[in-house]
């Protein structure tokens, strides 16, 4: 043990001084399963405050010291991986793949709109450091017939506590791994416009992240039913504040309000939807003074998220919850209706070389959709939510369940094995005539000279009893 304590002190004090007082680079999000194993090992171990992704890396390089003595290989792996982000420039990601599916009309859950017959697909993504304050980022995903996904291309700049990026920077407000209620990988990326701190501040380790982003056009929007639908392209701002009142515990409050497209918004209009959305978005009744329903602000949706990182028996793990809500209770801004239960379940070392995360969200009515926006909670027409909201018919409100259980297991130093099983049901529907839905996701990956090959087979029957098949070999470097 004393010959190891060396080099470990020795890569922390490389790991704390790497980083420059600036902007940070982002990690994987939904591309890379095998780092992002790694990464949410680290979150639980450490009792890392974040409630969102993709993490900064600079804030991931702090946090991994912690891990150093209590867990060398994972440190090891993660350092060794964060090595690419230390540089002036690098291309971070390149990955392949070919893909054969006997089913098409099936939206791949967290792949940003992909659906399962493309029968190939590649992604990339890199940086350039000019300078300590700026950064430029580039990346993006090609598949058949979808065309060119610009994803991880934005520039960023600022300092570390205030970093502004431009460009296509995707969000995931969640602490879960598969899914995330308000906002996740479902569909697209917007154009948009973040802040956020990739140092934590305080020591409640208080974190910010506000967005406000172009959704592509959206058609059959009406504000006003006396007059006929129009077409435009909505604005979505995100906004995100989490805190970490002991350090076992991480809570944030998170905000999505989908809104305009018509060019009549103001302002003054987005900030009394903040902080007044009874009188903004509730229209009628005695509780709201909004008696014209032509002047209703937009779409909101709010919810407070929990992480717990705890030991039982020396076991690590997490507990997740998250209470969301699509609307307001009774007219009272404080109180939500339409609710969202999530709960979740992470172990990251079940043994040695297993780890097993849990899933579970129910829904009640309308989630994703909307009278004024008829293509709902969308952009490019699919849903930015929960993939359980892709499953139903589009205009659907009906509410249902949702889960996962997912098993990895790193059978040997070069090889690993992993096991996702998906299920969704809904609530009797107008619509259709929904059934439970079951999937099944196995996967293969083997290192090949420091890169990656992957056997992946998808497989199940979706809510309108319709079964399907796909199968994929990737490459990655």
């Amino acid at each position: 043990m004393k010959f190891f304590k060396l080099p470990c002190l020795l890569l922390c004090f490389v790991n704390m001084t790497s980083f420059a007082k600036g902007p940070s680079p982002y990690l994987p999000l939904q591309t890379d399963p095998l780092i992002e194993l790694e990464l949410n090992r680290l979150a639980t171990l450490a009792k890392l405050p974040v409630l969102t992704k993709p993490y900064h890396a600079a804030t991931v390089n702090r946090y991994l010291k912690k891990v150093a003595y209590s867990h060398p290989s994972l440190y090891k792996r993660i350092s060794t991986y964060l090595q690419r982000y230390k540089k002036e420039a690098a291309v971070t990601h390149v990955a392949v793949q070919i893909n054969y599916s006997d089913t098409e009309n099936i939206t791949l859950p967290n792949q940003r709109g992909q659906m399962i017959d493309a029968n190939y697909q590649a992604s990339f993504s890199g940086f350039w450091q000019i300078n300590q304050y700026l950064i430029l980022n580039g990346g993006g995903k090609y598949y058949e017939d979808g065309g060119y996904v610009q994803t991880n291309s934005f520039i960023s700049f600022g300092i570390d506590v205030l970093q502004v990026d431009v460009g296509y920077r995707e969000h995931w407000i969640s602490p879960f791994q598969d899914s995330a209620v308000l906002l996740s990988t479902q569909a697209k990326p917007p154009l948009s416009v973040t802040i956020s701190n990739p140092s934590l501040i305080t020591d409640f380790n208080l974190k910010y992240e506000i967005s406000i982003g172009v959704l592509d056009e959206h058609t059959n929007i009406s504000f006003d039913k006396d007059l006929p639908p129009i077409s435009g392209e909505p604005a979505l701002l995100t906004m995100h504040f989490s805190a970490q009142p002991f350090n076992w515990w991480t809570i944030g409050f998170n905000r999505t309000l989908m809104f305009g497209g018509d060019d009549n918004v103001t302002g003054r209009d987005i900030w009394n939807a903040i902080i007044d959305p009874v009188n903004s978005d509730n229209c009628g009744g005695n509780g709201t003074q909004l008696q014209n329903c032509s002047e209703e602000f937009g779409n909101q949706q709010a919810s407070i998220s929990n992480r717990f990182d705890l030991d039982l028996f020396d076991m690590p793990f997490s507990l997740f919850y998250e209470y969301a809500g699509e609307d307001t209770n009774n007219y009272t801004n404080h109180k939500l209706a339409n609710l969202a239960n999530s709960f979740g379940l992470f172990l990251p070392y079940l043994t040695d070389n297993v780890s097993l995360n849990m899933e579970f969200t129910t829904f009640q009515s309308a989630w994703y959709t909307h009278h004024i926006y008829g293509e709902g909670y969308s952009n490019d027409g699919v849903k930015m939510g929960h993939w359980w909201g892709s499953m139903k018919d589009p205009k659907d409100g009906v509410g249902g369940e949702a889960g996962s259980v997912r098993l990895d297991w790193q059978s040997s130093e070069e090889s690993q094995v992993s096991m996702l099983y998906r299920t969704a049901n809904f609530n009797k529907s107008s619509y259709e005539n929904y059934q439970r839905s079951h999937e099944l996701e196995l996967n293969y990956t083997r290192v090949i000279d420091a890169n990656f090959l992957g056997v992946k087979l998808y497989l199940g029957r979706n809510n309108y009893s319709n079964n399907f098949v796909r199968t994929s070999i990737s490459y990655s470097w």
